[in-house]
């Protein structure tokens, strides 16, 4: 008889969690925002969007709103991203992906407070993340917070002396005060590691510039326009997930828009001395869409310059 009493204790127990549950999930999918208007993204874009905002509204756990979350910041729709990961969050409190991606979107916004907020809550779960003190010693730098940028950079640096963004924000310091061998000493072994890191060249040049080395600071300048931006795991995989949708386009189109839209930045040297694949180039043209806006390049445009 105990026995019995006790099968249906539990059994009642899982029930009212599972009750519980299908409430939180119907709750969640309830405050899901409402899908986007997509009229500078293509058809295999949208697609991506339904699938994604089907998912998350038939099983809303924190793994599909965050997804969905990441896709819109991935293509720079902000408010709806920002209710994604909140809800992410509400389901997952200690998942540290989302509070992560909402603090580097909050900082894009230039709301800081929220992004200062975020990062500190993340701290409070990766206590030892170099990233999470380097990207907060970068919101201090942006937010004129010189004092507040220094400590935590520095804490960065003890974690890992060649973290990129924690050594390119002590590089900005070094520079704010002219101490141009500073600069070189940060610089030129995270060069060693990343030898593509525009910024760096960037500040490189500025030194050996500010020092009379004219050859080195042109070498450097020039580096700095055809290399690349920092990177990391988390936002890479959140970029990678528009990546896919400009795979393919009409390749006639590509002449046009080279002179009449990547002119703008870059000249066609820069653009025809790169030999690489169609995904290269795809995660290329995403990134320029990010910087200069999907009314700049619409989604066809940008599969019409990666196919051509």
């Amino acid at each position: 008889m105990v026995a019995k009493r006790l099968a249906g204790a539990v059994k009642a127990a899982r029930l009212a969690a599972l009750l519980i549950l299908a409430a939180a999930c119907d709750r969640t999918a309830d405050r899901l925002p409402p899908l986007s208007e997509l009229t500078l993204q293509n058809q295999a874009s949208v697609s991506i969007f339904r699938e994604a905002d089907a998912h998350a509204h038939e099983a809303p756990t924190a793994e599909s709103v965050g997804k969905l979350g990441m896709l819109y910041h991935a293509y720079q729709f902000l408010p709806p991203a920002r209710t994604c990961y909140e809800l992410a969050r509400g389901l997952a409190p200690e998942e540290f992906r989302w509070i992560y991606y909402q603090a580097k979107l909050e900082k894009s916004a230039f709301d800081y407070e929220a992004s200062e907020a975020l990062f500190l809550r993340a701290l409070e779960l990766a206590p030892e993340d170099p990233e999470l003190w380097a990207e907060l010693g970068d919101l201090y730098l942006k937010w004129a917070r010189r004092d507040d940028a220094e400590r935590r950079l520095r804490k960065a640096l003890e974690l890992d002396s060649l973290q990129p963004v924690a050594a390119l924000g002590a590089a900005r310091l070094e520079t704010l005060v002219q101490n141009w061998q500073g600069v070189l000493d940060i610089m030129t072994p995270l060069l060693a590691r990343y030898p593509r890191l525009s910024k760096a060249h960037q500040f490189v040049a500025a030194a050996y510039g500010a020092l009379g080395d004219e050859a080195l600071s042109a070498h450097h300048q020039e580096q700095g326009e055809y290399g690349s931006a920092v990177e990391s795991e988390l936002m890479n995989a959140l970029n990678e997930l528009a990546v896919a949708a400009i795979l393919d386009g009409d390749p006639s189109r590509g002449p046009d828009l080279l002179a009449s839209k990547c002119a703008r930045c870059h000249n066609h040297e820069r653009i025809y001395d790169h030999d690489r694949d169609r995904a290269w180039w795809a995660r290329t043209v995403r990134r320029m869409q990010r910087e200069a806006g999907w009314q700049w390049l619409t989604d066809d445009e940008a599969a019409a310059v990666v196919a051509y």
